[in-house]
């Protein structure tokens, strides 16, 4: 029974570590700026940001907010906030995950002061 367990977890972890392999090559592959490819991120986000699998977490959790919204002016002004966030965490190439993680905050706080603002008047 025991070495049932520890074959099935050995296993287990094996597929795993097999799975992040590949998307780890997948992802040094699609690196390349002159191949063109649809990305997974919704229309608000420009490609130059939106490619960047480390800013997922922040565009998605601006869609949520700007779903909720129904001024276009703050939409865009939000929009505009996070896009500029995100460009500033860009480094060499690649986007520093932890510049995002950051962002995420200034940017809700920054959604939040639009929202109070548009209520307020």
């Amino acid at each position: 029974m025991n070495s049932t367990l520890v074959i099935l977890l050995l296993s287990t972890l094996a597929l795993v570590q097999a799975r992040n392999i590949r998307w780890s090559e997948e992802d040094n592959s699609s690196q390349d700026p002159s191949v063109s490819h649809s990305h997974p991120h919704s229309v608000n986000w420009p490609c130059d940001v939106g490619h960047f699998p480390e800013a997922f977490v922040l565009m998605h959790k601006v869609d949520k907010r700007l779903e909720r919204i129904d001024n276009e002016s703050t939409k865009k002004r939000i929009e505009n906030y996070a896009v500029n966030q995100l460009r500033q965490c860009i480094l060499d190439g690649q986007m520093d995950e932890h510049c995002v993680r950051r962002s995420i905050g200034f940017t809700m706080s920054f959604i939040h002061h639009q929202m109070s603002q548009a209520y307020a008047v």
